[in-house]
């Protein structure tokens, strides 16, 4: 097939295109042209700016592909584009989602969230992917636009920072290499699915020309939960070193520093585990199996190549809450 991704060069990105190149596509890009790796060999690159609409649409008119991947779709405004330029004119198109679609709230308290679950989502992210979801499952529901929505949790590769549950800001990496202890928020038990990229864009590529995936929504995450804790120590342990973790409460870290803090409300503080039994059954192919350890140290390396990991002496915050949380008496006086 003649498949073209709509950005190309994220984590997932990264992912899906090396399994199309597997599986012998012929792959072209649409994207900005400003990441500083090269695309693969063999494959040929639109630059554009999908939010230069009519650019965008009459670039997307001027070529014929089988089938879409649309990875930075963010709004009503976008999906709206993408119809403009893709309807009638492609025999499958696949949507990059969320998971933050169902929340926060999460419904069913965090716990085996399937795709009929009440989409609770309050962040723009989220309400705008809730948005661009909705218009293209319309334009299905009209004329049978061949859409399929893919929800990926959080997944980790090359292409981006690797998260911890306070954030993505990259110098937790610094912290653990120099044997620092680093925060985690509340007791650090959260559950959340942890996804590397790779096995992200096997189950995105598999699912291209399944007609029975028209119309459809699918979760895509990593069959097993582990808490935030354990992913702490999963990244140290790629890093060939031990995490020693400080707890601290949410409200706490939000008092402390709201701007830094305030987004933990949004997102990984909360049990999200999410159910993927609908994709395993009609896509079986899609099956993790790529070790967290080893991907979490290829996605450490691309962050070291683009120098993203920080001088965590250069911030001394994290620091000084650890100190004040280890020099508080260990009992209350009588």
């Amino acid at each position: 097939m003649n498949v073209l991704v709509i950005g190309g060069t994220g984590n997932i990105s990264l992912g899906i295109v090396a399994a199309l190149l597997k599986q012998n596509h012929e792959v072209v890009m649409f994207n900005r042209g400003q990441n500083p790796d090269p695309p693969p060999p063999g494959i040929r690159v639109i630059h554009g700016d999908r939010y230069r609409r009519e650019d965008f649409e009459q670039k997307m008119h001027a070529e014929k592909f089988d089938a879409v991947i649309d990875m930075i779709s963010y709004s009503a405004d976008d999906a709206a584009s993408a119809l403009r330029a893709f309807r009638g004119r492609v025999d499958h198109f696949i949507h990059c989602s969320t998971v933050m679609t169902y929340g926060p709230p999460f419904p069913c308290n965090g716990i085996n969230i399937e795709e009929s679950a009440p989409l609770n989502g309050t962040s723009d992210y989220g309400l705008g992917k809730i948005a661009a979801d909705q218009l293209l499952l319309e334009a299905h529901a009209e004329d049978g636009f061949p859409v399929t929505v893919l929800k990926p949790s959080y997944t980790h590769g090359p292409g981006m920072k690797v998260y911890r549950q306070l954030g993505n800001d990259g110098e937790w990496i610094d912290r653990l290499r120099k044997g620092k202890p680093i925060l985690s928020v509340g007791d650090g038990l959260n559950y959340f699915q942890f996804l590397a990229s790779r096995d992200a864009g096997v189950g995105f590529a598999a699912t291209l020309g399944r007609s029975q995936c028209f119309g459809e929504v699918y979760n895509i995450v990593h069959p097993q939960a582990r808490t935030w804790d354990d992913w702490h120590r999963i990244v140290a342990e790629a890093l060939g070193v031990k995490a020693e973790i400080v707890h601290v409460p949410q409200d706490t870290l939000i008092t402390i520093d709201p701007e830094r803090f305030g987004d933990l409300r949004q997102n990984f503080t909360h049990t999200q585990i999410y159910s993927g039994a609908k994709l395993a059954r009609d896509i079986p192919e899609f099956q993790p199996a790529t070790p967290l350890v080893e991907s979490v140290a290829a996605n450490i390396e691309w962050m070291d190549k683009h120098s993203l990991v920080p001088d965590s002496d250069a911030d001394d915050l994290e620091d000084r809450i650890i100190a004040a949380v280890e020099n508080l008496p260990t009992k209350v006086p009588s």
